[in-house]
């Protein structure tokens, strides 16, 4: 039997394929991506978001999550560039009470610890010249 609270889930897998909300996470965690290629030390990112590196097994290049209330977890999810493909940055949620928390919550949390994220990126990497959006956070 698997462990339902364990499963990943997306904001459209919890509220509903027309989720406005993962619209919105999925445009921020997108113009997010790209300054992530700076992160060298994940332990220390997650460390950072007083989360914990986490291993899904779905072709991630590295991954952290974060319990935000009790039974609630968002990991994100990061893949790196390639020649084909730009960076790409992934929230899924998971938990036992995962369900008690509105969208509109878990999009808000969500696009405020990927600016967490940005910060840390900032602080790590003092006197690299990063893209935009690191400095607007």
């Amino acid at each position: 039997m698997v462990d339902k609270s364990s499963r990943l889930l997306s904001l459209a897998d919890i509220e509903g394929k027309t989720s406005p909300h993962q619209l919105q996470v999925k445009g921020a965690l997108k113009m997010r991506a790209a300054p992530l290629e700076y992160v060298k030390d994940v332990e220390a990112l997650a460390a950072y978001l007083g989360g914990r590196v986490v291993k899904p097994g779905i072709g991630e290049d590295w991954a952290v999550s974060k319990e935000i209330f009790p039974g609630v977890i968002v990991s994100f999810i990061f893949n790196s560039s390639d020649e084909e493909f730009p960076a790409r940055l992934r929230a899924l949620y998971s938990g036992d009470k995962i369900r008690m928390v509105k969208g509109e919550e878990l999009a808000t949390i969500t696009i405020s610890l990927a600016n967490h994220l940005l910060r840390y990126v900032r602080e790590a990497n003092a006197g690299v010249k990063l893209p935009d959006i690191c400095y607007r956070v």
